[in-house]
């Protein structure tokens, strides 16, 4: 049976707090995989699905503030910045920059698994949404992409061809080759631009019709669309 548990990426450079984190997280029901910098974390995000990310904001190689921009740029990934600094301005940055929670420390422990917790009920209720009630959904053979309570938006044959094949990985990783290999397979315009092209026409044809963001992210050459069902293949088939 596949780990259902809530995966959560810990990036502390302190040993001893890292290891207490990892310790506590994982004595309270989550899969936990720490990270020393960012850099370890960047490098391993094409073949780790995260479902939360818990940041040091004082990192040797790269702030929190810029990681959690980041990732808030290429991913839906609910993040929790901790932070000695408590004051209101850092607070509120750390907000800005995308993160979802910032908890100064020490940290009770306690209350960094109710927030882990909450976020992870909230990204698995996006993910498992029924048409019509949240989630992003191909309906229609997959020529129309509904929205979470947007209207539904018609695709050409590139953007069917990408978009149920990304949704076929149940919100995994694919590589942009894998891709541009289903929407060769489509017909039409080829070619190793062809991909980007599809995306670019994509994320411009959501944002006409919705002001909900499209989740699909990109790492290093690797796509996933986090929270994407098909009609015909609804989750957990």
């Amino acid at each position: 049976m596949p780990d259902r548990r809530p995966w959560v990426a810990v990036v502390e450079d302190y040993g001893p707090m890292r290891a207490l984190l990892v310790q506590d997280l994982s004595g309270s029901g989550f899969r936990v995989d720490s990270y020393a910098d960012a850099a370890s974390l960047w490098r391993q995000f094409p073949h780790r699905h995260f479902d939360l990310v818990v940041l040091n904001i004082g990192l040797p190689d790269e702030d929190g503030f810029s990681v959690s921009r980041r990732l808030r740029r290429h991913t839906n990934i609910p993040v929790v910045l901790l932070s000695g600094y408590g004051s209101h301005e850092h607070q509120l940055l750390g907000l800005r920059e995308g993160a979802d929670a910032y908890l100064v420390k020490p940290v009770e422990p306690r209350v960094l698994v109710a927030t882990l917790n909450r976020l992870a009920r909230r990204r698995r209720a996006d993910q498992g949404a029924l048409p019509g009630t949240g989630g992003w959904w191909l309906v229609e053979q997959g020529w129309l992409l509904r929205p979470p309570g947007g209207p539904d938006i018609g695709l050409n044959g590139h953007e069917r061809a990408l978009l149920r094949t990304l949704a076929a990985a149940d919100g995994g990783w694919l590589s942009g080759d894998r891709l541009e290999a289903a929407l060769s397979r489509a017909g039409g315009a080829t070619g190793r631009r062809l991909l980007a092209r599809t995306v670019w026409r994509l994320r411009r044809k959501v944002a006409a019709f919705t002001a909900v963001t499209l989740p699909l992210e990109e790492h290093q050459g690797a796509w996933r669309f986090v929270a994407l069902s098909d009609e015909r293949r609804p989750p957990g088939s």
